[in-house]
């Protein structure tokens, strides 16, 4: 957890992202996106104000991946982390709420380029695991596993 400097503001953000996975013969598959910077992550986005978070991740999906054929298949509650952002010279306090998403078919990812992303990628859950550099992000991912191994709908509070 970020530690709090004194006389630095501590903003608090909202956003909302998918778990993207699609059946494959090996297994399920879940959708990874990587940012120019290299590192991987899934999709999301800022909450606007009068915005359902499963509205959100359905809108993100579809602006970072080009992915719209997609059906809701669970809720996979929320992370939190805290980080400082230098050029706002702010802290945030950020809780990003994740769904699981079933991807249907016909369409082939693109990644959104203006929102500097080079790739988008099928990957099975242990290579995502692998990739994503974020403990509360790979719990998320962990979830969704579970969801997808158990066949069960996913409803996590949070």
């Amino acid at each position: 957890m970020a530690r709090r400097k004194a006389g630095k503001p501590v903003k608090r953000a909202r956003s909302a992202g998918g778990v993207v996975f699609r059946r494959a013969a090996a297994g399920p598959e879940i959708l990874l996106l990587q940012h120019e910077g290299g590192k991987w992550m899934l999709p999301k986005g800022t909450i606007e104000a009068g915005e359902t978070p499963e509205a959100v991740a359905r809108r993100e999906v579809q602006e970072e991946s080009n992915l719209s054929h997609l059906r809701v298949a669970g809720d996979l509650g929320e992370e939190r982390y805290f980080f400082f952002w230098r050029s706002e010279d702010t802290y945030y306090d950020k809780t990003v709420h994740y769904y699981l998403m079933e991807f249907l078919g016909g369409e082939e990812p693109t990644p959104q380029k203006e929102e500097g992303f080079i790739v988008c990628e099928w990957v099975p859950l242990d290579e995502a695991m692998a990739r994503i550099k974020y403990r509360e992000t790979r719990e998320i991912i962990r979830r969704a596993r579970e969801a997808l191994e158990s066949g069960a709908p996913v409803r996590t509070g949070g």
